[in-house]
């Protein structure tokens, strides 16, 4: 299942980014990814970086992450979603959503 919530920064090619996210996928966790405006723009899969992950269902400490509006967010999106591995990776660049993979 791929999220397609809406994004606070529009790119062109949001697929291409798909396949490098899966590096970041951990069974149980939600994982927040950061990558440069600049990187983002060049697509560079180099300039993307772990910021943390938290507990698949975590909202409350999601927000530590990400702030408590994207992650109240990112909850009413996805919590009637029956993910079968109850994972998550959300793309943020400068402080806003990008895309997400979810599975």
């Amino acid at each position: 299942m791929l999220g397609n919530m809406s994004n606070d920064y529009k790119i062109e090619n949001e697929e291409f980014w798909f396949e490098p996210l899966d590096d970041f996928q951990l069974y149980g966790e939600i994982v927040v990814v950061e990558i440069s405006e600049e990187d983002l723009i060049n697509e560079n899969t180099e300039g993307l970086k772990e910021k943390g992950s938290v507990d698949y269902g975590d909202w409350e400490e999601l927000g530590t992450l990400l702030g408590k509006d994207d992650a109240a967010l990112h909850q009413k999106y996805f919590e009637d979603e029956q993910l079968e591995g109850e994972w998550i990776v959300f793309l943020y660049t400068a402080g806003r959503y990008v895309t997400c993979i979810a599975g």
